[in-house]
């Protein structure tokens, strides 16, 4: 089977949406599918590549702001048009949101099934993290773009996420969630050096070892965690994995609080060094205001680290005897300064595992083929 995958970001770029791309496309490669990937160009990429057998191309640019990502989305269509009229594809599957409509709509004009992967939906949310023409028009598009894209079936990765779209979805729908790499996992409990680790960002003997990994954005909400814990009656450092516009305001904030040695933030990583510092650490702190189904979470799990995490998206539907869900970021205080250690509980990766997850998707795209042969006979 010849699968396309459209995707506004992907590889090198893996963070959030992106991230769970590339499980899915490199465990479908490694069974045996043709994957080819269609994104934007970044830096430093090439126009064409391969990378661990999947086939990527590189034909537009895109921006962060809005009109350089409309300006993608209008010449996407005819470069899908063209590129799906030149080769053999059995399913189309793109993230959402920005390449559906071009996607969805060439896909139904060839009759080749497409499915649309909803991995962001802040909805209403918007207008608490952005000015409210911005957060119209993002919270009007997200509405949009799932009841009007041509999508044969909507895949979303929590019941939380399929919640919040119900209103406005017409099309087939399924829940999957996203997956862990075990292998990879058991190499980064195997392989990596912890007290060097610890070491090599100025952790003392003494001091907790807090984490968050992640973009540095509002929607994260670092600023009000790192206010919170500058009151933590304990001797902590809190590690910051990730880069984002509020990288000054953090430094500034960590200044103003006398937190400079208390706060080192590290940049951003590449995935496995970030597991590795995942491992080292003592706490894991996810206190986002908005999420789907965090990979951080489930990478913290499955790695044996106990994780606070705000009530957000579908966190609550992991069950871990590690997992502390709190409503306000006061809480995180509270469970700090009672304690928290690691337990055994490996239903994470039993319940996540690449194997598990990928014998779903392989059964969503037969169920996507098979569905529009049997229109095209009828």
């Amino acid at each position: 089977m010849k699968i396309l995958l459209v995707s506004e970001y992907f590889y090198p770029r893996l963070a959030g949406g992106e991230l769970s791309l590339w499980k899915l496309c490199t465990g479908l490669t490694n069974r045996g599918y043709k994957i080819a990937v269609i994104t934007s160009k970044m830096e430093n990429t090439k126009k064409h590549e391969f990378v661990n057998g999947i086939e990527i191309y590189r034909p537009l640019s895109s921006g962060d702001s809005i009109l350089k990502r409309i300006w993608f989305l209008v010449r996407l269509y005819p470069y899908l048009k063209t590129f799906i009229r030149d080769k053999e594809i059995d399913v189309i599957y793109n993230l959402g949101y920005v390449p559906t409509l071009p996607t969805t709509f060439i896909a139904s004009k060839y009759n080749i099934p497409v499915i649309t992967a909803i991995a962001s939906l802040p909805g209403k949310l918007w207008f608490k993290l952005t000015n409210p023409v911005l957060a119209f028009f993002n919270c009007f598009m997200e509405m949009f773009i799932i009841r009007f894209g041509k999508h044969d079936i909507l895949r979303f990765p929590a019941k939380y996420t399929k919640k919040m779209a119900s209103p406005y979805i017409k099309s087939k729908n399924v829940i999957i969630y996203d997956p862990i790499n075990v292998d990879e996992i058991k190499e980064i409990k195997l392989c990596t050096d912890t007290k060097k680790i610890i070491k090599s960002v100025g952790i003392e003997e003494d001091e907790l070892f807090l984490l968050f990994v992640g973009l540095l954005a509002p929607v994260k909400n670092v600023v009000a965690l790192i206010s919170t814990l500058s009151k933590l009656n304990r001797k902590f450092k809190l590690v910051l994995v990730g880069e984002g516009s509020e990288r000054r305001k953090i430094e500034r904030l960590t200044k103003k609080l006398d937190l400079e040695r208390k706060v080192t933030l590290l940049g951003q990583k590449p995935h496995d060094e970030t597991l590795s510092i995942i491992y080292s650490c003592d706490v894991l702190i996810l206190p986002s205001k908005s999420e789907q189904f965090p990979n951080v979470v489930l990478e913290g799990l499955a790695l044996g680290k106990p994780v606070i995490s705000t009530k957000v998206g579908g966190v609550s539907e992991i069950k871990s005897e590690n997992l502390y869900l709190v409503d306000d970021l006061g809480d995180i205080n509270q469970i700090l300064e009672k304690g928290i250690k690691p337990k055994e509980d490996d239903r994470v990766l039993k319940n996540y595992s690449m194997d598990k997850i990928m014998d779903e998707f392989e059964m969503l795209f037969e169920c996507a083929v098979e569905r529009s042969e049997s229109v095209k006979n009828n």
